[in-house]
């Protein structure tokens, strides 16, 4: 697992180690790909002191080459650590070091979105071919893998858990005197597509509808976004936070979310924000729609315009996966973007009246504490992991 950054898929694997470790006594140890680990994950997990480096040897960084010298420091960490499953969080094509040193037996795949990136095809076919079963966090993840990648293996799929505690009781209430807070939580690359935000709130403004944007996160595209605003005339509406360690905090002030992604292999911000009250707008694609009830926690916005639309947009394409899976299809396809008056539409739909706003609220927080609880994830995963080591495979989810 790579830990030098805090996004949503390394803040899931903290959390899942650290509630894995008091529920089920877990004896756990990390072998870090990156060449450092974030302070914000060694605050979530203050007692996990067995961290291990792929890349580093007494302190001095491993290069690729010789091709196969880090393929001996997993031999040595298979023999010094000894573990009864490796949990292979990711990065498809670059396993296979792993399996050679430990054995499919011991090896198990879990999906979080790593089947919808470009590179390295051959590696990653490789390294399915030999695995006899995997884990996967969405619905979405487990077809991603049968219908572009052709895995005949067995899936299990274990729907990711909402991680913060901080579930609400009190739905939401629509804003009488003050603007409309719209918020995204994301990093600021363009795989989640946050200048569409930007354009929607423009349509909103050209509406006659006062709205405001909050947006949690950072990245490469903030200079180029925060120059957007101020071309759309509504920068004066929008606050760029940076990284926000609080995030219960910023859902208790935003009335909705706005997630306009290409891709989100399960989307737990969804989940996040559903549990403090926030009806959520989302595009309609991956597992999105997994976690949002569209209609009654949100709107599930389906996309229609292609890259060269994305693009006029103020979007980047360099870095975007070839393909994504579409749920109405059940196909895969190439990605696709929400027009913003569609996003803005999919903005009015919630807020059209105070009654369906709360109504909306209330059913968020409802959904997720029914249907994403973290430790019965959590123990969900820890069940998986016991059946493989036991009988070196899974029972399929039907």
């Amino acid at each position: 697992m790579s830990l030098s950054g805090f996004g949503g898929v390394e803040q899931q694997f903290a959390s899942f180690a650290a509630r894995a470790a008091r529920r089920h006594g877990a004896l756990q140890s990390v072998v870090a790909c990156s060449e450092s680990v974030h302070a914000h994950h060694r605050e979530l997990m203050p007692n996990f002191e067995d961290w291990r480096y792929e890349k580093k040897l007494l302190g001095l960084k491993l290069g690729q080459h010789p091709a196969g010298l880090r393929r001996s420091r997993y031999r040595w960490l298979g023999r010094r650590l000894e573990p009864d499953v490796a949990l292979l969080w990711n990065r498809l094509d670059q396993q296979p070091r792993v399996l050679d040193a430990l054995g499919e037996r011991r090896c198990l795949y879990w999906e979080h979105g790593s089947a919808w990136l470009a590179g390295d095809d051959e590696a990653k076919a490789n390294v399915l071919s030999r695995l006899p079963a995997v884990i996967c966090n969405s619905q979405a993840a487990r077809r991603m893998l049968e219908l572009r990648w052709g895995y005949g293996g067995v899936v299990r799929v274990c729907l990711n858990g909402m991680r913060s505690r901080n579930v609400v009781s009190d739905f939401k209430h629509l804003p009488r005197n003050r603007p409309v807070h719209i918020g995204v939580a994301s990093r600021l690359v363009p795989v989640k597509g946050t200048c569409l935000a930007l354009h929607a709130l423009a349509e909103l403004h050209r509406r006659g509808k006062e709205a405001t944007l909050s947006i949690a996160g950072d990245g490469p595209l903030r200079e180029a976004l925060e120059s957007l605003s101020r071309s759309l005339g509504i920068a004066k509406h929008v606050r760029f936070l940076g990284v926000v360690k609080d995030m219960s905090l910023f859902f208790s002030e935003i009335d909705l979310l706005l997630h306009p992604a290409l891709r989100e292999p399960f989307g737990v911000v969804a989940a996040e924000a559903g549990a403090m009250g926030c009806p959520v707008v989302c595009t309609a694609v991956d597992g999105l729609p997994e976690v949002i009830a569209d209609g009654a926690t949100g709107v599930c916005v389906p996309p229609t315009a292609d890259l060269a639309r994305y693009r006029e947009l103020g979007g980047v394409t360099d870095s975007l996966p070839p393909v994504v899976y579409v749920p109405d299809l059940d196909a895969v396809e190439l990605p696709r973007v929400c027009e913003p008056t569609a996003l803005a539409n999919g903005v009015m739909k919630v807020i059209e009246d105070a009654e369906s706003f709360s109504g909306m609220s209330h059913a968020a927080i409802d959904h997720v504490a029914r249907h994403f609880d973290f430790d019965e994830h959590v123990d969900n995963v820890m069940a998986a992991v016991r059946e493989y080591h036991a009988t070196g495979t899974l029972k399929s989810t039907p």
